[in-house]
């Protein structure tokens, strides 16, 4: 232990590979000069994975000095003790201690006991999220999850994040993984699968599925296919039409898709939706009867008003043409 009370952090952990007792460097905790027990818990954070039960015996010490306001590394202590109690199997001390260790806890890494505790704080963040009624969640947690999210999306694991952000229900997050996707049609997409599969709270889902309709909407070119089936299941009937009639606008492709959405709403054989959507597109008169009244009625008006017919002139000029014939006879 003396001979290594200079070392270099990473010299200790090359040392801690060869120590077959944590017994010296545990002593070192009881020693005044804060400088080794510094040492101490950088040689013990090598050391707990093959010497927790040694080490678990002094957990105590290594506790007080992460709640001494002036020990200049009370995150470190707080990761040894988070360690300790994950090999003793106290999940919910370990997690509370790896809160406290700030950035010294990696939520990406890929060690057992970072998994396992990254699970922990998840299933709790979700649990808190989910609650039936509103639950304050510890600004440290918050933290490390939206690290673990920021990082996932680095790592272009979009489906993923998606899949986290909708059960942990942050559709701020939702928004920006697909924001930030290589395809956000295609995340998009996934997102709609796993929101009828994965959510369950009718409030949340509906929320979900409107927020997706609205970052359809921001892409170049949205599958206004998707959109409308959407739509219908949030029983949206005027932002239906409202597509539809944009379609129309545009013409070419974009009329076509227009009337393969017709055929797809009929397919699902929801009477009262679509005549709901029929009632909100608008008027069209025939192109043939600018003034939209039938021929029969067209003609009743101008006759009313002493408007002869078409052809109606011709008529009467040949009758009295045969008129005069006859009389010259």
């Amino acid at each position: 232990a003396r001979a290594s009370r200079g070392q270099h952090p990473q010299a200790a952990m090359a040392a801690a590979a060869v120590l077959t007792s944590a017994a010296g460097v545990v002593a070192l905790l009881d020693e005044p000069a804060p400088q080794l027990k510094v040492h101490a818990l950088r040689s013990l954070d090598a050391l707990v994975d093959r010497h927790w039960a040694e080490i678990s015996a002094a957990v105590t010490a290594i506790e007080a000095l992460y709640e001494d306001d002036e020990f200049e590394e009370r995150e470190l202590a707080a990761l040894v003790a988070s360690k300790v109690f994950y090999h003793l199997g106290e999940m919910d001390d370990s997690m509370q201690y790896a809160l406290g260790a700030g950035g010294l806890f990696d939520p990406t890494s890929s060690s057992e006991y970072a998994q396992t505790i990254m699970a922990k704080m998840i299933d709790t963040y979700i649990a808190a999220r989910n609650a039936s009624e509103p639950v304050e969640v510890d600004p440290k947690l918050v933290e490390i999850v939206e690290r673990m999210l920021e990082r996932s999306m680095v790592d272009g694991r979009t489906e993923h994040t998606i899949g986290m952000a909708l059960e942990m229900q942050r559709l701020d997050k939702l928004e920006e993984a697909v924001r930030r996707s290589d395809d956000s049609a295609a995340s998009l997409a996934y997102a709609v699968r796993v929101t009828h599969k994965l959510v369950t709270s009718k409030k949340f889902r509906l929320e979900t599925l409107r927020k997706i309709v609205s970052l359809y909407e921001a892409v170049p070119h949205p599958d206004y296919i998707a959109v409308c089936e959407i739509l219908m299941f949030l029983d949206d009937p005027g932002k239906v039409a409202d597509v539809l009639v944009g379609l129309i606008k545009e013409g070419g492709d974009k009329l076509l898709m227009a009337y393969q959405i017709c055929f797809d709403l009929f397919e699902n054989q929801r009477q009262r939706f679509l005549l709901d959507v029929s009632a909100k597109l608008p008027a069209t008169k025939d192109p043939k009867k600018p003034d939209g009244k039938p021929k029969a009625e067209a003609e009743g008006d101008a006759a009313a008003e002493g408007v002869k017919p078409e052809g109606g002139d011709a008529t009467a000029e040949g009758g009295d043409d045969a008129m005069e014939t006859d009389a010259a006879e």
